[in-house]
């Protein structure tokens, strides 16, 4: 059994627009895909398939954390609303429209959804993919990629291409928005990290990532990860 360390968090690439972590009690823990897909459709036969089941080992879903839509507006803008009711707080500072790719693919831009999740593992060097998420319907298609956890730190996003010709997307708390999966024989635990000072420790770690990337644009995933030792080393810490 491998441990995996996580949190999650709703997170503004313009402003900060509260207190971080005051919105922890919205956020959804990763959900088994399998044990999701069961509780939903029932026992299906290919749920018993040893290549599905084997394809969505240690996959988990990301699920939206309220009620929410994302609209067309005119040629070029978007806009995020509350669903569940109008009186909540304004979503506007989650939505990033031509990020982090400027430039249109089939006609239609990169949207970002400031929902990041933080996974870290001390040394089992285990790769977390980003994936779409497996046997869900959706009008949009996710940024995929990959990175390992236990040498580097950055979040997930939920960052998509929305379908041509589609202008409004509907989510419901609970409903997958994306998938996570760890390359491991072994089974993963995931463990959420509730100690505050410790959520301090990995955003202030990515930051140095994040810079990092600035102050050397085109470094490959290996280089990245010599350099951020120090960084690695201090998560782990006791």
């Amino acid at each position: 059994m491998k441990e995996i360390e996580y949190f999650g968090m709703l997170s503004s690439t313009r402003q900060q627009v509260h207190n971080l972590f005051e919105d922890d009690l919205v956020i959804n823990e990763p959900v088994s895909v399998l044990s999701y897909l069961k509780e939903k459709h029932g026992s299906l036969d290919v749920f018993k398939c040893p290549a599905f089941k084997n394809h969505v080992k240690n996959t988990f879903y990301i699920t939206s954390p309220i009620d929410f839509s994302i609209s067309k507006i005119g040629d070029e803008h978007w806009s995020i609303a509350n669903t569940k009711s109008k009186n909540t707080r304004p979503l506007a500072p989650y939505l990033d429209v031509r990020a982090p790719e400027t430039n249109l693919m089939d006609g239609v831009p990169c949207i970002n959804v400031g929902l990041q999740y933080y996974f870290v593992n001390n040394g089992d060097n285990i790769t977390m993919e980003i994936i779409q998420p497996p046997l869900v319907n959706q009008d949009l298609t996710n940024m995929p990629g990959e990175f390992i956890i236990s040498k580097w730190c950055r979040p997930t996003n939920f960052t998509f291409f929305v379908k041509p010709g589609v202008t409004e997307l509907k989510f419901k708390r609970g409903e997958p928005l994306y998938a996570v999966r760890f390359r491991t024989d072994d089974n993963v635990k995931l463990t959420r990290i509730e100690d505050t000072s410790r959520k301090h420790l990995l955003l202030e770690e990515q930051s140095k990532a994040t810079s990092l990337k600035e102050y050397y644009p085109g470094l490959k995933l290996e280089e990245m990860y010599t350099m951020f030792k120090r960084s690695i080393k201090r998560i782990f810490e006791k």
